[in-house]
């Protein structure tokens, strides 16, 4: 009986034996099938098909059976463009390869002519830093970024020129106007007092430098500006009953914002500095207000007529960035500009003249105090710095801001009521959280963020005297 059992698990035992060889042969097997069919997938690649398709288009073409056997006889290969400056790879012209040629205008996708490339090669530009995908990819699918992982898929036809605000970050853009008005209406509605945009911005909202390489969905951004909470419940942001032409606006610009590091060729390319872009920025920093042009404007600061025979270029540039190093006791402010833009506004005024002091103030300038200068510039920083997000328009209030005392941010135009100067600008830099009308719920979700570090000196004291200066006139401040 013993001897039967030792038998029958060793039979047993054998079976298994005989399983296992079996399952791994069918897994070799399978294993064998499987590379087999990637190895003649990848002996016949989807791009190869493509290209000898392209290549008996161009055929067509060719005067006689010679050339055209020539032509649809090209070897297939991968097209790879290296743009160091951009920190990428783009393999876009393996399929589309009539790009540059304009014989194939009006032929099917993806072998028809791009209108207006002569301006943006390939060759030094490339084609994900304006349409998006997948450089390196080489099956359809993959280059245009839909697949999992990837955070920047091929943008919509309407959208690719939202991706010249990349390169184009200052002034108007050609042919893109909705990359200005949308970059208007997020300063003008105070999006940075909740957002931090390039390091400066508060942090109720997520930072939004890089939002574009982020969120590629303008579907989604687009139904976010009209109505936040439709499409994130928890989100505090207020409704600003945008339209949907501003919406699409706002679309725009965000989708402009990825971050991308880019080498000087391509960044210097943003603004061309040149005497009409001088113009526009002399006009809309208001220098008129204070500075005169052969004896018409105003009169706080120096005339400008001359000034670049007076100064070197460098001076004046170094001027601009810091007024008051470069001239002790100056009232000038510091503006924020760019290089590019500093080159401009001093080719502008190595031409200006009186009859272009005239044109600026007929268009609406006026000549200020320079106390009067100080709350112009403050209700810029006012703007600039996002106030007007919780504050509301002329700081007077009214966003819904829940189980706060009120219910809603504060008015700040009796602000010189109930503080002294000194106290607002300390409530600016530390900042301050409201006071809770029942300590039982939720804190209010919007709170003063802490501007020390961002907000230089001479926009802080511009910023109090904007807020002093909406008190209704008439009325004596307590301080």
């Amino acid at each position: 009986m013993v001897l039967g059992l030792a038998v029958g698990q060793r039979h047993r035992g054998d079976r298994m034996r005989d399983w296992a060889r079996l399952v791994f042969f069918l897994l070799c097997l399978a294993n064998m099938v499987l590379l087999g069919l990637a190895l003649a997938r990848a002996a016949r690649p989807g791009w190869a098909a493509y290209q000898r398709s392209y290549h008996r288009l161009e055929a067509q073409y060719e005067p006689d059976a010679a050339a055209k056997a020539a032509v649809e006889g090209t070897p297939v290969a991968i097209a790879q463009i290296i743009l160091p400056g951009l920190q990428r790879v783009d393999r876009c012209t393996t399929c589309h390869q009539g790009v540059e040629n304009p014989a194939m205008k009006g032929a099917p996708e993806p072998f028809s002519y791009h209108p207006g490339i002569s301006r943006h090669p390939p060759s030094r530009f490339g084609c994900t830093i304006c349409h998006g995908g997948q450089g390196l990819a080489t099956d359809l699918a993959a280059a245009h970024g839909r697949v999992p992982h990837w955070p920047q898929p091929l943008l919509p036809s309407e959208y690719v020129r939202a991706s010249c605000g990349q390169c184009h970050t200052k002034g108007d853009v050609p042919g893109v106007p909705e990359l200005a008005e949308g970059r208007h209406l997020f300063d003008s509605h105070g999006c940075r007092g909740c957002h931090r945009l390039r390091g400066v911005g508060g942090t109720i909202g997520p930072d939004l430098s890089r939002e574009g390489a982020t969120r590629r969905d303008p579907a989604w951004l687009e139904r976010h500006f009209l109505d936040p909470r439709a499409v994130s419940p928890n989100s505090v942001m207020p409704n600003f009953h945008f339209t949907p032409g501003q919406a699409k606006e706002l679309t725009y610009y965000m989708l402009s914002l990825t971050g991308e590091e880019m080498s000087s060729y391509y960044t210097s390319e943003s603004v061309i500095p040149s005497v009409p872009y001088g113009r526009e920025l002399f006009a809309r920093k208001d220098c008129i207000a204070c500075h005169s042009i052969g004896g018409v404007g105003g009169k706080s600061g120096p005339d400008l007529e001359g000034v670049t025979r007076r100064h070197s270029a460098r001076w004046l540039d170094e001027h601009f960035v810091n007024p008051k190093l470069v001239s002790p006791g100056s009232t000038m402010p510091a503006y924020d500009l760019t290089a590019d833009e500093r080159t401009a506004l001093i080719r502008f005024m190595a031409v200006a003249t009186g009859k272009d002091a005239e044109a600026l103030l007929a268009g609406g300038a006026k000549s200020l105090t320079p106390e009067e200068a100080a709350v112009e510039a403050g209700a810029r920083a006012f703007v600039h710095y996002g106030c007007v997000g919780c504050h509301g328009q002329g700081a007077a209030g009214g966003v819904a801001n829940p189980n706060s005392q009120g219910g809603q941010v504060p008015s700040l135009i009796h602000v010189a009521d109930d503080y002294k100067k000194s106290e607002v600008m300390a409530i600016i830099l530390d900042g301050k959280t409201p006071a809770m009308a029942n300590p039982s719920k939720p804190a209010p979700p919007l709170t003063m963020p802490s501007w020390k570090g961002t907000v230089n000196e001479e926009d802080l004291h511009n910023i109090v005297e904007y807020l002093w200066s909406l008190k209704p006139r008439g009325e004596s401040s307590r301080w």
